[in-house]
């Protein structure tokens, strides 16, 4: 009896053996046929450039957008303001510029020539005084500190008349060129103003320029948006690939511009591939031994795009290479 069971599990343990080694040779075998590729697909973010409360969100999740929809808008009234603080600005430049163009008015210009007259009229007046005080003193009639009050007074009466006579030349004569140059640069320089706060409200309204389907919406209307954070993602699956990795032994089969055929289990269709990227990987755990005392092979990246256009795949499907019937 006791030799019977010993038989038996004896018999049974052999049978295990077998099957784990039959299990391990159909894995070796297999893995050195197929290779997995994982469908990827360019993933764009879209935000601002300028912060904001997210105004309205104009797409959901999974939607499909073209270049020039509208994504998001944002609110902001600190531009509103700064815009009109620029139009503020560029009316008190306007103006300026306009007064230096045009010079001095009419009434300013008469009002100019009286007080020239009046200056040249006291100017006179001072003299006439000074000559009769002149001859007073020559007769000893006046002291020589009444003489030298005349003449101060007649000096200070014609400085006046000198003076009023420039202003009423400048008044006549415009205004100089480079006032006017300058007053036109002040007015340039307001109105860059406001067309850098023009840009900035342009980026309140935000739209795409690729086309893809919505992933995921990580700001919601009402939050705050940062400057350069992503509001909406999108992904653009017309650019989608397939990425796997193969070793140097199997890169002869894959180099850029080879042909293959791959099978995705998703769609349960065999289509055809193009190589368009080798790239070899890091050294972080990219070697292989093929044997034990044989040389190491390195482990390269390789993406392939479909010949013709593919319907409903989506990033993270998978497709089964198979390294015997690939290339046929």
């Amino acid at each position: 009896m006791k030799r019977t069971t010993s038989i038996i599990t004896a018999l049974y343990i052999a049978a295990l053996v077998a099957f784990i080694g039959y299990g391990y040779f159909l894995q070796s075998n297999s893995a050195d046929h197929l290779l997995q590729a994982t469908v990827e697909a360019p993933e764009i973010r879209i935000s601002a450039k300028i912060p904001g409360r997210v105004e309205s969100i104009s797409v959901r999740e999974g939607q499909t957008v073209a270049p020039g929809d509208l994504i998001f808008t944002l609110e902001s009234p600190e531009l509103i303001a700064k815009r009109e603080q620029a139009l503020a600005l560029i009316e008190a430049k306007s103006a300026l510029k306009d007064r230096a163009v045009r010079g001095a008015r009419d009434e300013e210009v008469a009002m100019a020539k009286d007080n020239m007259l009046q200056a040249q009229t006291a100017s006179e007046l001072a003299q006439k005084s000074l000559t009769r005080l002149s001859n007073l003193f020559n007769d000893g009639l006046v002291p020589e500190q009444k003489l030298d009050e005349a003449k101060a007074q007649a000096n200070a009466a014609n400085f006046a008349m000198q003076a009023a006579t420039q202003r009423y030349q400048m008044a006549t004569n415009g205004t100089d060129q480079e006032l006017i140059s300058a007053a036109e640069s002040d007015l340039r320089a307001a109105e860059g103003v406001l067309a850098e706060v023009d840009a900035a409200m342009a980026e309140t309204r935000i739209s795409s320029n690729k086309s893809g389907e919505v992933t995921s919406v990580l700001i919601h209307e009402g939050e705050i948006s940062p400057a350069g954070f992503p509001v909406v993602t999108l992904v653009n699956l017309d650019d989608a690939y397939i990425r796997f990795h193969v070793s140097e032994d199997q890169l002869s089969d894959f180099n850029k511009g080879a042909s293959f055929n791959a099978y995705l289990p998703a769609l349960d269709v065999t289509e055809r591939f193009t190589v368009d990227f080798v790239s070899a990987m890091g050294d972080y755990a990219n070697w292989r031994a093929t044997k034990p005392g044989e040389y190491d092979l390195k482990t390269f990246e390789v993406h392939a795009r479909p010949q013709i256009p593919l319907q409903n795949w989506r990033a993270g499907m998978s497709a089964v290479i198979n390294l015997a019937e690939s290339h046929s």
